[in-house]
């Protein structure tokens, strides 16, 4: 997996290209893509640069800024004024200021169409660049599910922000498991979501971090699933040769997504069965946010950290969860993590044993030997 840009100027159209692609490389997580299409239509007013990370200097620096939500019960904060129209952005500003510096560039959280379209928010903003990368190469459900966490990056200082001018300067946490503990909580009074900012890093640190191409990659996938709708052309079979993916599967849905809300999180399964070539065939998906284990027959086939993508057939739209919807014809995609992430410590913390499943991984190009 990966690409790369050297450094870009992306306008609109290619900005809503790669938020798509990177709603397929979101394994059913990653953020809701149609608000992430309405945020960067709401505020990229001009050109917003895409920079290869190697290309940014070393001694400058770049910071992440995303969304926690929660469940929150809106009688807590039905009195109060809104203030702040984007948090995240404040939150940003405020790391800026409590560092004394300016951060050169943003980079995404994780690859998402919702998620990855804040760094594009705060870049138009601000002025900063993207930086051509991000922690995982996907979406992830925890928070120690990223390079930084393998590799003993902290993610402090971080800053807080909600719509009510509520700011917070976080110096130094125990862990990052307890900073998504205090974000979370924060959120839970503060309507259901705050914009939070992390990880200030110098570009040295970045470089050795960061899985590198993966903003291009994702913009390589929608380009070529909107170039295969122009033609006329099978979109699913452009996306799978865009990632270099294995067909895993195709079929219609049994029912609809099987799922529940759980700590904070959406756990469920999925149900398929085959036709074409796997006619007679089944397959099922567990997923907790995002696709993490799938099965065919019973046999486990395929296994975090790999991604697992469900499409829409007719159009190569991805399914994002819990809603698949009973009789849906969908394509399987299985596309092999990146290095980082095959290495046993990922595998420990992002595989099927880490999920309580009594059984290791399948990756399709197994583990590395980082």
């Amino acid at each position: 997996m990966g690409g790369g840009s050297r450094m870009v100027e992306l306008n609109l159209k290619d900005i809503e290209q790669i938020l798509f692609g990177c709603a397929v490389l979101g394994t059913g997580g990653g953020g809701d893509l149609q608000r992430g299409l309405e945020t960067v239509r709401r505020t990229v007013k001009g050109k917003v640069v895409l920079m290869d990370v190697d290309e940014f200097g070393d001694e400058e620096l770049a910071a992440c800024p995303y969304f926690v939500g929660s469940v929150s019960p809106t009688t807590r904060t039905k009195n109060l004024e809104r203030r702040i129209e984007s948090p995240v952005y404040e939150s940003f500003k405020l790391l800026e200021r409590y560092l004394g510096k300016k951060f050169g560039a943003v980079f995404p959280t994780e690859l998402g169409g919702g998620n990855t379209a804040v760094a594009f928010e705060v870049a138009a903003q601000t002025g900063a660049v993207v930086l051509d990368g991000d922690p995982v190469g996907r979406a992830v459900p925890e928070v120690q599910h990223t390079s930084f966490y393998l590799l003993n990056i902290p993610m402090t200082p971080f800053t807080v922000c909600n719509h009510f001018g509520d700011k917070m300067i976080i110096e130094e946490v125990s862990s990052d498991e307890q900073a998504e503990q205090i974000t979370r909580a924060v959120a839970v009074v503060s309507e259901g979501k705050v914009g939070v900012t992390s990880h200030p890093l110098k570009g040295s640190v970045l470089k050795k971090s960061l899985v590198k191409g993966t903003v291009s990659l994702a913009w390589k996938v929608g380009k070529a699933r909107e170039e295969a709708l122009l033609k006329g052309k099978n979109p699913v079979q452009a996306i799978a040769n865009a990632l270099s993916a294995k067909i895993l599967f195709e079929g219609t849905a049994e029912s609809d997504a099987m799922w529940e809300d759980r700590d904070g999180f959406t756990y469920g399964e999925m149900h398929f069965t085959g036709v074409g070539l796997f006619r007679g065939r089944k397959f099922k998906i567990w997923f907790k946010n995002e696709n993490l284990i799938a099965w065919i027959d019973e046999q486990v086939c395929l296994t975090c950290p790999d991604l697992i993508i469900v499409l829409r057939a007719k159009d190569g739209t991805p399914v994002l969860n819990p809603h698949l919807r009973e009789g849906e014809h969908v394509v399987v995609l299985g596309v092999a993590t990146n290095e980082l992430w095959r290495s046993s410590g990922a595998i420990e913390v992002f595989g099927p044993r880490h999920f309580g499943f009594d059984f290791d991984e399948v990756l399709l190009n197994g583990r590395s030997e980082k």
